[in-house]
């Protein structure tokens, strides 16, 4: 019964907020996983696993978001839980030059439990030839609570570049409490980024769920880019060194005006397959010609498919120099020169560490871009689609390579790798 009436106060909730009335501005839809690492998490399928996020906004009216997010516990607990949050948020802003302050009221609900969301989980493992996850839920009933916090920021502006910190909380009756204190950078209103702290509080004695408020509660590292069309989400936790990232798309930005002139700065992904046939996640951030640029694969190793239990990251953090030709009006060959650093991990039976190493690295990188820029446009945002090879050197790695013979393929020296990316400029102006 309680179920019941909480939903029913947050239907009515809704339904005093007249979205149908105003313009809907933006249309969000994103999928979510923990393979998502940037190199410095550990992919062990553990965690908050995976998750579907949308989000829907009238203009100048307020936001209604839907999370349903997966979590799994098989290193301790050996259980699982399900939880959908749905929250309503309006934010209030106001100038005191030379500061903005941003106050974003939340209310709406939770409902964890056995949602069915392991069906989808071991669906999608059958069909990537990964192994089924046998865990028992904390619970198999549902339970709804309810859902209040804000957001407060404040903003320093300095031309297009916004320096601030921001403090958030959010209660949920019976369930936990969350806390977090960061410092942030924004790019335009494009690209957020933030580090800080965050303190979580469980108020159950469900065992998955009491593992993953400790999983989320320290040092905590995050960012959120708004590309428009395209979205991108990551944050990654410290203490647990578990993350999260999402991928998503918002289709009303279709019919938003159109307000981009040029670039301050180029945000760019990518998926490029090595030798092995592993798929790794480019993301790079340019200024003009400069360029800072990381990549990264994670997960069981393909050339050892009998011990899903061996999970491995290699990851590079790399910065440089960048070129562009315009060969025809359509085509724009570029190379990249790059160096810095690699990241070779590997872990068995999940958790325990065989090989923990940082090498020295350089790469140089040759594709083509298709179209110029401003070609392909919404609102503020440019869309160029490319084509890459990368040649790449990672330096004294013999030693490394002699530990495990299985991760050796991926170690290097040399290591070649070809894809396909999207460069997206944003104009912050």
């Amino acid at each position: 019964m309680k179920r019941i009436q909480l939903l029913s106060l947050f239907l009515l909730l809704l339904s005093m907020t007249p979205l149908g009335a105003v313009s809907i501005t933006h249309l969000h839809m994103g999928l979510g996983n923990d393979w998502y690492t940037m190199g410095l998490g550990d992919n062990l399928d553990d965690g908050l696993s995976f998750g579907g996020h949308l989000m829907v906004t009238a203009k100048d009216i307020a936001s209604i978001k839907v999370d349903a997010l997966g979590f799994t516990d098989r290193l301790r607990t050996e259980r699982r839980y399900d939880q959908v949050n749905i929250n309503v948020y309006t934010p209030f802003s106001f100038t005191a030059d030379p500061f903005i302050f941003i106050y974003t009221p939340l209310i709406g609900v939770s409902v964890e439990g056995n949602l069915g969301f392991d069906t989808i989980q071991n669906g999608l493992h059958e069909r990537i030839d990964r192994p089924k996850l046998t865990l028992d839920y904390d619970k198999q009933e549902s339970t709804a609570h309810l859902n209040l916090g804000s957001t407060a920021q404040i903003l320093f502006p300095f031309r297009w570049v916004k320096l601030g910190l921001e403090l958030s909380y959010l209660h949920t009756f019976g369930w936990e409490d969350s806390t977090q204190a960061v410092g942030l950078i924004k790019l335009g209103d494009s690209l957020t980024i933030k580090a800080g702290y965050s303190f979580m509080q469980d108020f159950d004695d469900e065992p998955a769920h009491s593992e993953m408020v400790k999983h989320f509660t320290g040092p905590t590292y995050s960012y959120y880019f708004d590309g428009g069309l395209v979205t991108n989400s990551w944050v990654y936790h410290q203490q647990s060194g578990s993350s999260y990232g999402v991928f998503g798309i918002d289709v009303m930005q279709l019919f938003q005006p159109k307000t981009y002139e040029s670039s301050e700065f180029v945000y760019s992904l990518g998926i490029l397959y090595d030798m092995q046939g592993h798929q790794n996640r480019l993301f790079s951030l340019a200024f003009d010609h400069f360029i800072i640029q990381t990549r990264h694969k994670s997960g069981p190793l393909y050339n050892d498919m009998d011990n899903q239990e061996k999970r491995m990251t290699v990851a590079s953090l790399v910065a440089g120099y960048q070129q562009q030709w315009q060969a025809t009006p359509f085509i724009y060959p570029y190379l990249k020169g790059l160096g810095g650093f690699q990241r070779l991990n590997l872990q068995e039976h999940f958790t325990e560490v065989k090989i923990e190493e940082i090498r020295p690295t350089l790469l140089l990188e040759l594709g083509v871009r298709f179209g110029r820029d401003g070609q392909w446009v919404t609102q503020n945002n440019s869309y160029r689609p490319r084509l890459s090879a990368t040649l790449q050197y990672v330096f004294w790695t013999q030693s490394i390579r002699e530990k495990d013979a299985y991760f050796a393929p991926h170690v290097g020296p040399w290591l070649f790798l070809v894809g396909i990316g999207l460069d997206i400029g944003n104009d912050p102006h």
